[in-house]
């Protein structure tokens, strides 16, 4: 199964400050829904980070251990990681992408968030729909957190 997630947030934000909370990863990993811990992977050349993702779908608690590379980053303007991953008796596995490309708008800053996530495994029987919506709702979520963080900055 193949999710496809396209999101458009305003930030009464710089780039430069918005550039900031994304390159704040334990920061960042506290919006994140289902996100506990995160940890860097101490490897030569590579930015990467292993964490632990919990969440319900439908009747089913699931945990997945991920792992997120940074694959290009263009500063203040442009974030692009993969993701792959699965749970530790294997029965789902999770590869994609994701991309953040930050611009100047006239209220702050417009972050173009994009997704693509692959699901295999005994998770994508559970159907398009469940799964969907819990993305959809997560991601709404995470938007708001990250909204708010600049809420809280400007007061």
């Amino acid at each position: 199964m193949l999710l496809k997630l396209t999101e458009e947030l305003p930030l009464n934000a710089t780039i430069d400050e918005v550039w900031k909370l994304l390159r704040d990863t334990p920061r960042l990993t506290r919006l994140l829904p289902g996100v506990k811990t995160v940890a860097a992977l101490n490897e030569d050349g590579v930015e990467a980070y292993a964490t632990r993702v919990t969440e319900n779908v439908g009747p089913f608690k699931i945990t997945m251990n991920l792992e997120v590379r940074v694959t290009e980053m263009i500063e203040p303007s442009l974030l692009k990681a993969a993701i792959k991953g699965g749970d530790s008796m294997a029965l789902n596995r999770i590869t994609g992408f994701m991309q953040v490309a930050l611009n100047t708008a006239p209220s702050g800053t417009l972050m173009h968030f994009e997704a693509s996530i692959e699901i295999l495994g005994k998770l994508a029987t559970l159907g398009a729909v469940p799964i969907r919506r819990r993305t959809t709702q997560a991601f709404a979520e995470f938007a708001q957190n990250i909204q708010g963080q600049f809420a809280k900055e400007r007061s």
